[in-house]
């Protein structure tokens, strides 16, 4: 800051504050006023500093700058009119600066002190009246400029939110087609069940006479794995359309055990493996019977491909308190608590040459569709058992939390360690 000689009065009236006061009225205010030149980017007024000068622009330009952190701030506005006033709010106010004033380039002003700004605001009607202007003209211009700000944010944010919305469907159609490939892949999986049942049944029907009884049997069955054929088509379908349609029906829940043990019965004789049922359960449930099929043939694969000869697996249905119990025990190897801590989880296989991950994965979604509980008991060399919680019709529903009855864990032990698909 440097100090300037004062202004003459015919340089002084230019200033519009000045332009009408009598001689005498001026010669006292200039009495009151210091002439000051300040270089550019050189600070006029400190942000939150106590007030004790008024200021006039004579020449130049000066910007209004509000700290937003310790190393940014925002322009709120600027004064480039000859006769622009600041720095008077803090002085009628008596607080401290709300915003810093910089020069913008180089400029000079009129500096007036506290008193003297008093003084002038006091015995000068016309001063006060263009102070009055000033602030109204600054809170104007700034209000301007914040809706104007607010109208380019508020655009800005259109357009990002609309490249959001952009990017998230091509993700959302990445991620789909990506789950339809798994999907797929989960479905090319399973039918290979089904392909081996009918094969197997067909094979039967070919070898020898059969009775009516034994050969309508047969058709039922193979009739059945071509529906799971439809099924999974249509899930498949459905998913890719954008949703998979749950088709519930109310089910006699012990016939449909029974139905699922028929289909599987073969592959378990095949390989010299009882499968055995305690059925126990007179109630209906509302089920997807297609679909969970595939919980009772995914377990059930589970447990036969890990069992050796002489191995069995029982499939149990009893009443509880919030509906029906199944449980599936096979008498093989078990589980590590690694293996069981990860069973559900999708590609995780282990033990398995050939197993793809997907068996138990699909196995929770379809018992959660449900709104049904899983739970998985093993120990190496005590063999396995799922335990699934279904609502039955006419049973009050629990809380998940409580929908689950534990069950000591009670089996034989054997030697090797049951893989999980």
């Amino acid at each position: 800051m440097k100090k300037l000689d004062m202004l003459p009065e015919k340089e002084l009236r230019e200033i519009e504050v000045f332009n009408k006061l009598p001689a005498e009225e001026l010669d006292r205010i200039q009495e009151m006023m210091q002439h000051q030149q300040f270089a550019h980017e050189e600070t006029i007024i400190q942000e939150n500093e106590i007030g004790d000068s008024f200021f006039i622009l004579v020449e130049g330009r000066v910007r209004v700058e509000k700290l937003i952190d310790s190393s940014t701030s925002e322009v709120l506005g600027v004064f480039e009119n000859i006769g622009g006033l600041f720095g008077e709010m803090s002085l009628m106010e008596d607080k401290p600066r709300s915003a810093g004033i910089i020069a913008d380039s180089d400029c000079k002003v009129l500096t007036v002190s506290k008193t003297g700004f008093m003084e002038l605001v006091d015995h000068f009607p016309k001063f006060t009246l263009e102070v009055a202007k000033n602030i109204s003209n600054f809170l104007r211009h700034t209000d301007t400029r914040l809706i104007d700000n607010l109208k380019d944010e508020n655009e800005e944010l259109k357009r990002i939110n609309k490249q959001l919305q952009e990017t998230q469907e091509e993700l959302i159609g990445k991620e789909r087609l990506s789950l339809i490939g798994r999907m797929a892949s989960t479905i090319l999986h399973d039918m290979k069940n089904p392909m081996s049942t009918i094969g197997g049944y067909a094979q039967i029907i070919k070898m020898k006479d059969h009775d009516r009884e034994s050969l309508h049997k047969y058709a039922d069955i193979i009739n059945k794995q071509v529906e799971r054929f439809m099924g999974m088509a249509q899930d498949l379908l459905s998913f890719a359309q954008g949703g998979e349609q749950m088709k519930v029906t109310t089910t006699e829940m012990d016939p449909f055990l029974v139905e699922c043990i028929d289909a599987l019965a073969l592959r378990f004789d095949e390989r010299n493996v009882k499968l055995e049922s305690e059925l126990n359960f007179p109630g209906q449930v509302r089920l997807d019977t297609s679909r969970f099929y595939r919980v009772i043939e995914n377990i059930a694969n589970n447990a036969l491909d890990i069992l050796e000869e002489g191995g069995s697996l029982i499939i149990r249905s009893e009443e509880v308190d919030t509906g029906v119990r199944l449980t599936l025990e096979d008498d093989g190897p078990g589980m590590s608590e690694d293996v069981q801590a990860n069973a559900f989880k999708e590609f995780f296989t282990q033990g398995k040459k050939k197993g793809t991950g997907l068996g138990l994965a699909i196995v929770k979604r379809v018992v959660d569709e449900h709104d049904g509980i899983i739970h998985l008991e093993s120990q190496v060399g005590a063999g396995t058992r799922f335990i699934i919680d279904l609502p039955a019709i006419g049973y009050s529903l629990l809380p998940k939390s409580k929908h689950q009855i534990p069950i000591p864990f009670e089996l034989h032990p054997v030697e090797a360690e049951e893989g999980a698909e």
